[in-house]
């Protein structure tokens, strides 16, 4: 049994020294902290560790053995009070000691200013040792929305309490018949005097008891859709009254430790967060923190679920030897490993992403903003849906290693599963985060068209005379990737020929191709196809981003970090060739089926 979910997992301590934490510290500290901090990249990889190292210890001895007793007690609501379990509330006391929710806070304001991929890591490392705990420490590491948003008399009536976890933070978005459609919300709010009064009804909130919601309410009545929107922090208490009311906790097979709210706003009273009437853009900046979280979170249950597999399959013998070293299971446990290598390191390349956006931004390098800006929006659907549905595989994996026992509430198998189910419905669906990569995919391709169908066949041609191997599959992987964009482009293109055609009557052929990338997307533009084709584009995207994330981080000469890129390259190249086929040659089928139903 591991006493340190971080020094005794070497692997981690890698992903993370070649992440390209060296790259960024400096600018870290310029912009949040105090220049010259560290005096070197060395010093500052000694802080993060050491930093990690702690935690990785309190997560291997503390948390990791109350697991299943904060599943087993679960949360509870009783007269409007919602009471969590006593383990876990003893764990948030010392993650107030271990810094854990000053880590994402800028030193100014009494944080620690680590990285994001520090963050991220050690998400993951309470993932590994307690779901329930890992997605508590999640909710309540909001503090930094504050810093981003907030006025400075916000910052300081609020950071503090925050940062000691005095105050505890939940995201109310969810609406009864608003979910994924946030232009749906029918919660609204009025001015009144300096504050804002709120009416509405929330659902599905986690920690919707807590000190502080960060509520997204309609404030203008005459918009609709994504427009008009603005973020109120709504405090639970108001002079010592209930400001709103927790009606009900959810009754989950998952996460028994965390509880689901539904509230209700009535005259509830709040202060604006950000801009008003830009709400979308004030939580878009909030949810794609917490995806990001959810991914690493992800990958600390794939770790455990592994890990468990690979203890029991060791002392479990069955035909003279223990079932680790049959073929089969030895597969699975080959497949597990692979993927959480690529998962971690896709992850850790967002957390980069999203650091170097946020320095150049404070440091006002515009263009190396907008550049990392891109990446980060590109790369954080990409993370939340790999890690949410390779997770559920690599459990049920587990599971199944455990056969019978696999089941029995004596191992945690079963809880490591059943923790795993909510991942990807948590901050968006997985279909959600499709419908995000194919508008990035479109959007990035909608004004060079003709270029991208003309340069289709570079990838896989250079990929045949690549002589480093690494550096061919990477190749190949793109190439993948540019079939199924223009799998989807061309089914645009054959429609709009068709809608288009009095075009084509009007003015020269040659004038009409000139301009017609610049036209891509109209009214008349059918995008049926394109949404059918939305989650088998993210798989391959997301299968050639984490291969692209581990293969640009190979350093050369490591023979073995080679050998794993070369592992899951063998994995994932598959895997999109049959995304491809099916995209070519299957999903018609479900457009023939579509036409024939009766509309409803």
């Amino acid at each position: 049994m591991a006493e340190n979910f971080f020094t005794d997992f070497p692997d981690r301590i890698k992903a993370l020294e070649r992440c390209g934490l060296n790259e960024i510290y400096e600018d870290l500290e310029t912009a949040f902290g105090e220049k010259g901090f560290y005096s070197s990249a060395s010093d500052a990889m000694d802080f993060y560790k050491g930093a990690l190292q702690e935690i990785g210890k309190f997560c291997a001895n503390e948390v990791r053995p109350s697991a299943a007793r904060i599943d087993d007690e679960g949360a509870s609501l009783a007269d409007g009070t919602v009471t969590l379990p006593k383990d876990l509330e003893s764990h948030l006391r010392r993650c107030v000691e271990l810094g854990v929710f000053a880590a994402p806070v800028a030193r100014r304001y009494g944080g620690l200013n680590m990285p994001r991929a520090v963050q991220l890591v050690a998400l993951e490392l309470f993932g590994h040792a307690c779901p329930n705990t890992a997605l508590t420490v999640a909710a309540f590491s909001m503090a930094d929305f504050i810093q981003a948003w907030g006025t400075e008399d916000q910052k300081a009536l609020y950071m503090a309490k925050l940062l000691s976890n005095e105050w505890r933070t939940s995201m109310a978005l969810t609406e009864p018949g608003a979910g994924s459609d946030l232009g749906s919300l029918r919660s609204s709010a009025r001015r009144d005097g300096d504050h804002w009064l709120i009416d509405g009804t929330k659902q599905f909130i986690s920690y919707g008891d807590a000190h502080i919601s960060f509520a997204l309410v309609r404030t203008d009545p005459a918009s609709r859709g994504l427009k008009g929107l603005s973020v109120l922090i709504v405090p639970r208490t108001v002079d010592g009254r209930e400001n709103f009311r927790v009606t009900k906790i959810e009754d989950k097979v998952c996460l028994h430790g965390s509880p689901t709210c539904e509230l209700v706003f009535e005259n509830s009273r709040g202060e604006l967060l950000g801009p008003e009437g830009e709400g979308f853009r004030v939580m878009a900046d909030l949810m794609n923190g917490a995806r990001l979280a959810m991914a690493a979170l992800a990958v600390g249950i794939a770790a455990a679920a592994l890990d468990e597999a690979r203890r029991y399959g060791r002392t479990r013998v069955t035909m003279g030897r223990p079932i680790i070293e049959h073929p089969m299971v030895a597969d699975m446990l080959f497949e597990m490993e692979t993927e959480i290598h690529a998962m971690r390191a896709l992850v850790l390349e967002a957390g980069l992403a999203f650091d170097k956006m946020s320095t150049a931004k404070a440091l006002g390098r515009t263009a190396e903003y907008e550049r990392w800006k891109k990446r980060y929006r590109r790369l954080t659907p990409l993370c939340k849906y790999l890690c949410a549905e390779r997770t559920i595989a690599i459990a049920k994996n587990a599971m199944q290693i455990f056969g019978g026992y696999g089941v029995c509430r004596d191992y945690p198998a079963e809880r490591l599963l059943r923790e795993a189910l909510i991942y990807p419905i948590y901050e968006g669906t997985s279909q959600i985060q499709s419908l995000m990569v194919l508008k990035d995919t479109m959007k990035d391709i909608a004004g060079q068209a003709a270029g991208f169908l003309g340069s289709l066949a570079g990838a896989w041609a250079e990929s045949l005379v690549a002589r480093d191997r690494v550096k061919g599959v990477l190749l190949e992987a793109r190439n993948e990737l540019n079939l199924a964009i223009k799998s989807i482009l061309m089914g645009i293109l054959k429609d709009k020929f068709r809608s288009d055609i009095d075009a084509l009557k009007q003015s020269k052929i040659q004038e009409f191709l000139r301009d017609f990338s610049l036209k891509l997307f109209s009214e008349k533009t059918d995008l049926t196809h394109p949404f059918l084709c939305a989650e088998r584009l993210t798989r391959i995207t997301a299968d050639y981003y984490a291969l692209k994330s581990m293969a640009d981080r190979c350093p050369p000469g490591d023979a073995d970090y080679r050998r794993k890129v070369l592992d899951f390259a063998a994995m994932a190249l598959p895997r999109m060739r049959y995304e491809n086929t099916v995209m070519r040659e299957r999903l018609p089928l479900t457009l023939d089926y579509m036409a024939r139903q009766p509309k409803a």
